[in-house]
């Protein structure tokens, strides 16, 4: 490995460290805000949603970043690490898919999707 490839991986791992903070803090909140909405009417619309998104986009640039980091390193972080990686990426899907036919109670629906998309994250850094 070169000195380049070498600090590039470096800076991937160091960067995917901090960002697995701020996926799991940025989804926590979007659960705690959609669970609020549920109940307060007012606290729904666009800024909640725009939040949702930005943060379950945290999933997508972690992984992103994981594999970078894993091809540019060589390192190992085991099979579980990815696969809450990857499981995130399709609960993401599995929780949009469902936006339809739970209309009455899309809140709810994203603050238990954002909620485990949390819990994916803290498993994800207890393994790393």
């Amino acid at each position: 490995m070169s000195l380049g490839t070498g600090l590039l991986a470096a800076s991937l791992a160091g960067f995917h460290d901090w960002f697995s903070w701020v996926v799991m803090l940025a989804n926590a909140a979007a659960g705690g805000w959609a669970l609020g909405a549920h109940f307060r009417p007012r606290w729904r619309g666009w800024p909640l949603w725009t939040f949702i998104t930005a943060a379950q986009g945290t999933i997508f640039a972690q992984v992103i970043v994981g594999v970078l980091y894993e091809n540019r390193s060589g390192a190992d972080p085991g099979d579980l690490h990815r696969l809450y990686g990857f499981a995130a990426i399709a609960a993401v899907a599995i929780v949009y898919a469902y936006r339809m036919q739970l209309a009455h109670r899309r809140e709810l629906l994203y603050a238990g999707g954002s909620f485990f998309l949390a819990g994916l994250a803290i498993r994800a850094m207890i393994l790393s």
